[in-house]
């Protein structure tokens, strides 16, 4: 049995954001022929026992969603609220705006898993910080993400530089590419 099998692997959708610099919000843009919070939570429920979206605490209650349940603005929101919801499971993060993630990107960062570490993410693009929101949380980040929230701390890829986190090189750096602005959504099919 393979042992990283040993723990719930969970899926979150983040896509609470505000979408201020797209203009509109960017869970419902279309990359593959369907909404892209569709598309992302599709492709999830191929690796992971649950599949929930990860939505702010405005937006309407549908099902499998998790609202962020903290007062503040950004990611950490949505991971810290799906430990809430959940501290036994593993969760992988996937926000909306990595059209480019695929089956493959995924399938590599479950195949360099480490569970005897907090995380495994990807290097950012740059290839020296972590790509902080396509990353497997493992149970034991839950503890770890309160204390570092608690102490006035809100960026997820500080939390991972200072954490016992493992890192690797995406097999392909595009997948990493946000989609932010509508100019970046106008260059999309010049990604592909």
């Amino acid at each position: 049995m393979n042992p990283n099998r040993a723990i719930p692997l969970y899926g979150l959708v983040l896509e609470g954001g505000q979408s201020t610099r797209m203009g509109k919000d960017k869970a419902f843009l279309q990359y593959h022929g369907q909404p892209q919070r569709d598309y992302v939570f599709r492709l999830l429920e191929k690796f992971c026992d649950r599949v929930y979206h990860s939505v702010n605490s405005q937006a309407s209650t549908a099902e499998h969603t998790i609202k962020d349940g903290y007062p503040l603005q950004g990611p950490l929101n949505g991971i810290l609220s799906a430990f809430k919801y959940r501290s036994d499971v593993a969760w992988i993060t996937v926000p909306v705006d990595m059209p480019l993630v695929d089956e493959s990107t995924i399938q590599f960062l479950l195949d360099h898993r480490d569970t005897t570490r907090v995380a495994t993410c990807f290097y950012d693009s740059d290839g020296k910080l972590p790509e902080p929101l396509l990353t497997i949380w493992e149970p034991a980040s839950a503890v770890l993400l309160k204390a570092f929230y608690e102490n006035g701390k809100s960026s997820p890829r500080e939390f991972l530089t200072t954490a016992n986190s493992k890192l690797v090189t995406a097999p392909d750096q595009k997948a990493l590419k946000n989609i932010n602005k509508p100019e970046d959504f106008d260059e999309f099919s010049g990604l592909k």
